[in-house]
């Protein structure tokens, strides 16, 4: 519906700010279960979309809507006609091309969706008695149940949606229709969740958190609560919003951020949406290597984005905060550095809850006879076929691989600072040192005689195993 606003056949210009509306409908959001987006972008590939009001409600389906700020004085004495493809006439709304970009990201997104579509405006400044006094010309384009005016209650406002739509026993998913509309916010989607899942309110909050040059944004929270789920679609969000800066993400390990890589492309490509990735930079940090804040793509981003930032160097983590500028600087991992003064955010959830089964052993063949007696029944009496082993030392790493493999006559893949899923794969068992496990998920893991006292500890306990993990550590035999 475009159309144009004449006075004495000449078009007059029409200050259409945008004022959020959304108390005027919270008395019924919730009694409905319905959602409802102000002054929204909505992102297909690499395009956008400014909506002024988007409302979904379970039973009816969605309410396009424009706010307009006409009021009686500017509309005395005027009519208004609907535009024609022949017409060189500004259009006031642009309601129709945005019903189109919707459906567009519903096919993209779904490939297919059925939920009904019907049009609205707000129109901030004007009453219903007011409307009732225009020329006629405005009734026939714009009928009054699809007007919302000043004066309406919610009631008013909600008798008017219900009118507009016939009611369905069975609801339209918010997740298949929100979800899709924002689907760079959600969770990847599972054989259980097939059109993904809603990130937490606790994990909203840090991706809906402005951020600006020169902000520091922090997230902590333990192992398996989310954080690189929103951390990541933290910075897709950021690059949609500014489609020329550039990100510069610093991982810990080279595996932890192909794994982020991953989860971004696998993202973009589930929401349907287009970032330009060689604007994307992933950096792995070694304190062997020159100091990260020399490195040329530091100065060019305009994002930095550091991940596991709790097994980063204190000097580092302190330099990169000192040298960043004006660049904004985002944060990620367990524990907040006590020196980082940020707006900070924290995760208290954690996702997997595996089952632990703890084993001290007293007899004098050790740990690595323990694992090998394990490891036997474990590869026969299951089909789950990743394994990861934690070990203390890269030595004992060396001498268990070689145990294994002769024992058992199974391959394993040792993670080190080389190791990338570019060209090497993850063998039926993985061997590691804890801070090489970042970001890896199997069905069951081994702890080897782990430092109990290592901060470390006991998150990777509680999480580097989807469902089970066993702890293996020695008991004095002294005592």
């Amino acid at each position: 519906m475009l159309f144009s606003f004449l006075k004495s056949s000449k078009t007059i210009p029409i200050n259409c700010t945008i004022e959020s509306s959304s108390s005027t409908f919270d008395d019924f959001i919730l009694e409905e279960e319905a959602a409802l987006l102000t002054d929204f972008t909505l992102y297909l590939h690499d395009k956008q979309c400014k909506i002024d009001l988007l409302l979904f409600l379970p039973h009816y389906g969605l309410y396009l809507g424009e706010k307009i700020a006409w009021n009686l004085r500017e509309l005395k004495g005027t009519r208004v006609k609907r535009l024609t493809r022949q017409s060189h006439k500004i259009p006031h709304t642009h309601i129709e091309s945005t019903e189109n970009f919707i459906y567009q990201k519903f096919q993209d997104v779904l490939s297919f969706d059925s939920t009904p579509i019907q049009r609205i405006f707000w129109m901030k400044n004007l009453m219903k008695s007011e409307f009732d006094t225009l020329n006629l010309t405005f009734h026939e384009l714009l009928p009054k149940g699809r007007l919302i005016f000043q004066d309406d209650t919610a009631l008013d406002i909600q008798t008017k949606l219900h009118a507009l739509q016939e009611y369905q026993d069975n609801p339209f998913l918010k997740l298949k229709v929100i979800g899709s509309l924002r689907a760079h916010e959600l969770r990847l989607p599972t054989t259980s969740d097939p059109f993904g899942s809603f990130i937490s309110h606790q994990q909203q909050l840090f991706f809906d958190a402005v951020l600006t040059p020169r902000t520091i944004l922090s997230l902590y929270g333990p192992y398996s609560s989310g954080k690189s789920t929103v951390f990541i679609r933290k910075i897709i969000d950021y690059l949609l919003i500014n489609p020329q800066a550039s990100s510069l993400v610093i991982t810990p390990t080279k595996l932890g951020g192909e794994l982020l890589r991953n989860e971004l492309v696998a993202l973009m490509e589930f929401s349907a949406v287009k970032c330009n990735l060689s604007n994307v930079h992933f950096y792995t940090h070694d304190d062997k290597n020159r100091p990260i804040e020399t490195n040329p793509l530091f100065h060019t981003s305009t994002l930095i984005a550091c991940d596991d930032v709790h097994l980063m160097n204190a000097n580092t983590l302190e330099r990169i905060i000192a040298s960043k500028g004006s660049r904004s600087l985002l944060l990620c991992g367990v524990n907040p550095p006590p020196f980082i003064n940020a707006q900070t955010y924290t995760l208290d959830t954690a996702y997997r809850t595996p089952i632990v089964n703890t084993i001290h052993f007293t007899h004098t063949k050790g740990a690595l006879f323990t694992l090998l007696t394990g490891l036997k029944t474990h590869l026969e009496t299951t089909t789950s076929n990743l394994i990861m082993i934690l070990l203390p030392t890269h030595k004992m790493i060396v001498e268990y691989q070689k145990a294994i493999e002769e024992h058992l006559n199974v391959k394993c893949r040792i993670l080190n600072d080389h190791f990338s899923l570019q060209y090497n794969n993850l063998e039926e068992i993985t061997l590691c040192t804890p801070e090489y496990s970042c970001g890896l998920n199997v069905p069951h893991s081994y702890l080897i005689n782990l430092n109990s006292d290592d901060p470390l500890y006991y998150p990777l306990a509680l999480s580097r195993a989807s469902d089970t993990i066993t702890i293996i550590s020695e008991t004095n035999l002294e005592e």
